[in-house]
């Protein structure tokens, strides 16, 4: 056996047993990772990797090795799972970095968070003013929790009395411009209708169209590759916006020449 079909085999070994044991896991491999799945999941890589393209004498050693740490992070998540401050000890706790208004920068610290990073966290969950939180959180998995004062928060239906009807899953008839024929028949809709929707846009071809979804009303909405957006704004460096007691006022680089059909 050559030396090239030795490594297709141990690839296909080492790719088998991997996905068994990540199956066998859960979904903590494939999800947001804490600390120790982070780094769980760097070691399974590394030693399937090594298993794959080793000397064949080596690979029954890299199999143990995968085997046994597999068995290793399952004991370790039930232990978690069954011991509170074992599983504080593996995978961290959340911490609170802003309070009432107000930056905690020694939590921050401790998270090894830069304000910078903590700014794109924020916009990542729609918060532009870290003023209007009561709470923000960093999860042990990352991710920023956040809590709006009452003033901030967005009224919901419910605090109208208000009975709201559902608009359903939206789904894509158009991706990168290829046309979803099997969504448009799910949805018992076909190409002319679509054609019909398009030409009452005056896009005179899909290939136009980023991204076009249909709800269950029947309701067809679009984004095309060419945006063109009357005061572009760039929050980069490179174009600071000038400051005003107005608020911020942009000066975009080019004005559009053409508005969105």
């Amino acid at each position: 056996m050559t030396g090239a079909w030795i490594i297709f085999l141990q690839t296909v070994l080492s790719f088998v047993v991997l996905l068994v044991l990540t199956r066998m896991l859960g979904k903590q491999q494939v999800s947001q990772l804490t600390f120790y799945e982070y780094l769980n999941g760097i070691t399974f890589g590394s030693i399937a990797a090594n298993m794959a393209t080793d000397d064949l004498a080596n690979a029954p050693d890299h199999l143990v090795g995968l085997i046994t740490y597999g068995i290793l992070t399952l004991a370790v998540s039930w232990l978690a799972l069954k011991n509170r401050k074992f599983r504080k000890a593996v995978a961290g706790e959340p911490v609170i970095v802003i309070q009432d208004g107000n930056i905690l920068e020694s939590n921050l610290r401790k998270m090894h968070l830069d304000l910078d990073e903590l700014t794109t966290l924020l916009r990542a969950e729609g918060v532009f003013d870290y003023k209007e939180l009561e709470l923000a959180i960093v999860e042990t998995s990352g991710e920023l929790s956040v809590l709006k004062k009452p003033a901030y928060q967005e009224v919901t239906q419910k605090d109208l009395h208000l009975h709201g009807k559902s608009k359903g899953l939206a789904i894509e008839v158009i991706v990168d411009g290829q046309i979803i024929y099997e969504n448009l028949r799910a949805m018992d809709l076909d190409g002319k209708w679509l054609v019909k929707q398009l030409r009452e846009r005056n896009i005179s071809n899909a290939s136009q169209v980023c991204l076009a979804t249909v709800n269950k009303e029947k309701k067809f909405q679009y984004d095309l590759f060419d945006d063109v957006i009357p005061g572009m704004i760039d929050i980069s460096d490179e174009d600071t916006p000038n400051l005003s007691l107005d608020g911020i006022q942009m000066k975009p680089k080019d004005e559009p020449s053409s508005q969105l059909p």
